[in-house]
C-alpha cells in the first residue's frame, strides 16, 4: 500500500520546510512503510507426486512478518491415494506453523509445515487427507502465516 506523499509545511515561517522533521526524512519514513507491505498471486500446485492437473489460483499480502493468504484449488476427479500436498506459497513459513484457517467446500484444516512453502490437508481427527478424499471437490481457504 502506497501512502500518500503529502508537502512539509512551513509551520514557523522561517522558509525551510518545516521546524520538526525536514522532508528527506518524512520521504525516508514513507519509503520504508511502502516497502514493508507487498500484495500478489500466487498458484497451488500439487505436490502429492500424483501429477494432478489442479485448477487453481491465490492471492496473498505480506508484511515483514505475516503473510495473509487466500486460495481456491478444484480438484480432478482421481483415483490417486497419495496423501495431498499443494506447493507454491509466496513464502516460506517460519518456525511457527501456520493458523487461523478459514476453509470453504471441504470440512479441512490446513497444516504448514515450518521452513516449507507447502500445505497438507488434515482430517477433522488429524490424519492427512488423500487425493482420492478431494476427488472432484473445491477448496477455497484463507488464512495466515508468519514467514521465515
Amino acid at each position: 500500500m502506497t501512502i500518500a506523499r503529502t508537502p512539509m509545511i512551513d509551520d514557523d515561517g522561517s522558509g525551510t520546510t518545516g521546524t520538526i522533521i525536514n522532508n528527506a526524512w518524512k520521504q525516508e519514513l514513507y519509503n520504508q512503510i511502502d516497502g514493508t507491505t507487498i500484495a500478489g498471486t500466487w498458484t497451488p500446485v500439487d505436490a502429492s507426486g500424483a501429477g494432478l492437473a489442479l485448477v487453481a489460483s491465490g492471492s496473498y499480502v505480506a508484511t515483514s512478518y505475516v503473510v495473509v493468504v487466500w486460495g481456491s484449488v478444484q480438484f480432478p476427479a482421481t483415483t490417486d491415494t497419495a496423501t495431498v500436498l499443494l506447493s507454491g506459497l509466496p513464502f516460506p513459513v517460519g518456525v511457527i506453523h501456520g493458523g487461523g484457517f478459514t476453509t470453504y467446500g471441504v470440512a479441512t484444516t490446513l497444516h504448514m509445515p515450518a521452513q516449507n512453502q507447502q500445505i497438507y490437508l488434515l482430517n477433522t481427527n488429524g490424519t492427512v487427507k488423500t487425493n482420492l478424499e478431494m476427488s472432484g471437490t473445491q477448496l477455497i481457504f484463507a488464512g495466515q502465516y508468519v514467514r521465515a
